[in-house]
């Protein structure tokens, strides 16, 4: 096995440059840099990983995970507790992971949001894209700063990042389209809904990514099934309740919900008490206690977990290995498991 000199011999550099390189430390010219890749590539150079290790405690690693938290947001925190399960992995080799959590039901004032801002500061970032200002601003910082970023949950293509750890919506879409195909005898009137604040929730990546697979496999497999809508639903369970008794009214022979998004999940049993003996099946996404309660008293008919605790453990888990052992990710997409849930997963 090729040793750390024998490296810098045939870079033609020092021992001190090759591990300036290896662990990403202080500046190296990019072509001096490329000759010392180069040789650890030819002499197939595999570094002693328990001595990087202790090479990372020295340097008090510090990992950003950046999230949000609300009481539509109930997926988040599951994701949250799993990257919180990591970090206390991280924490037995030296390194710390600062958690900045943004609640969508109290907005920060513009000075706190720009002391934030300001203040922020990582060796590599864990953030859920596309979702809020003030973590796009941080998304930002970390660009500039060039602080490796990791995205879970929602991605965002158009900024450069070293991976994607989440859900594949399109298929979870295609997912949700079988299931409904299946109890409801492939034919039938469908509505489309999902919970969200304004009709921007139309054009998040999660519900355009989900709706797209599902049109599709209607289109491709279910010619019978007939879509009746695409309604948005209010977060405040009052305001739901008028926009389903007013959809349910005018669409009297309506068989099914898609509910793409569904917050706390009080859409469900507004749509299921507004329908009353009308045995209208609900297919949704995400699985939590409520979800699992809703499964249990019959008012869900299935719904499509994500895997949101490794959503929160990997992206940590690619930072340590990248700024640890100069290991990129692999992929450039890493799909979480999607898992069908109904009621017979939770009998006795």
């Amino acid at each position: 096995m090729a040793t750390l000199k024998q490296v810098a011999q045939k870079a033609g550099v020092s021992r001190r440059t090759v591990d300036r390189v290896l662990n990403q430390r202080g500046s190296v010219r990019p072509e001096t840099a490329e000759r010392v890749k180069s040789a650890l590539r030819e002499l197939n150079y595999c570094p002693d990983e328990t001595g990087q290790v202790l090479a990372a405690k020295k340097r008090k690693l510090h990992l950003a995970f950046c999230s949000i938290k609300g009481e539509t947001a109930v997926l988040h925190e599951e994701i949250r507790q799993g990257a919180m399960k990591k970090a206390k992995d991280l924490e037995k080799i030296g390194i710390t992971v600062d958690f900045y959590t943004i609640d969508r039901e109290a907005p920060l004032s513009p000075e706190e949001e720009k002391r934030l801002v300001e203040e922020f500061c990582c060796d590599g970032m864990a953030a859920v894209g596309q979702e809020d200002p003030v973590i796009q601003q941080m998304i930002e910082k970390a660009q500039v700063l060039q602080i490796p970023v990791i995205f879970y949950n929602i991605d965002d293509e158009q900024v450069p990042r070293s991976c994607y750890v989440g859900c594949d919506y399109k298929k979870s879409g295609r997912i949700a389209a079988g299931l409904l195909g299946l109890c409801t005898d492939a034919k039938g009137r469908v509505g489309i809904f999902t919970v969200g604040g304004s009709k921007k929730a139309f054009h998040s990546p999660n519900y355009q990514g989900r709706v797209e697979g599902f049109l599709q496999e209607i289109e491709e497999r279910y010619p019978k099934i007939e879509i009746v809508g695409q309604y948005l639903l209010p977060r405040d369970i009052l305001d739901c309740y008028d926009v389903v008794m007013e959809v349910l009214s005018r669409e009297q022979e309506m068989d099914a919900v898609y509910l793409v998004n569904p917050g706390d999940y009080a859409a469900c049993r507004a749509i299921k008490k507004v329908a009353g003996d009308r045995n209208i099946k609900i297919i949704t996404n995400d699985m939590t206690k409520e979800a699992v309660a809703l499964l249990r008293e019959g008012i869900l008919t299935a719904t499509i977990s994500q895997d949101p605790e490794s959503q929160g453990m990997l992206p940590l888990q690619f930072l340590f290995e990248l700024l640890v052992f100069g290991r990129q990710p692999e992929q450039e997409k890493y799909y979480t498991e999607l898992r069908i849930c109904i009621p017979q997963n939770f009998m006795p």
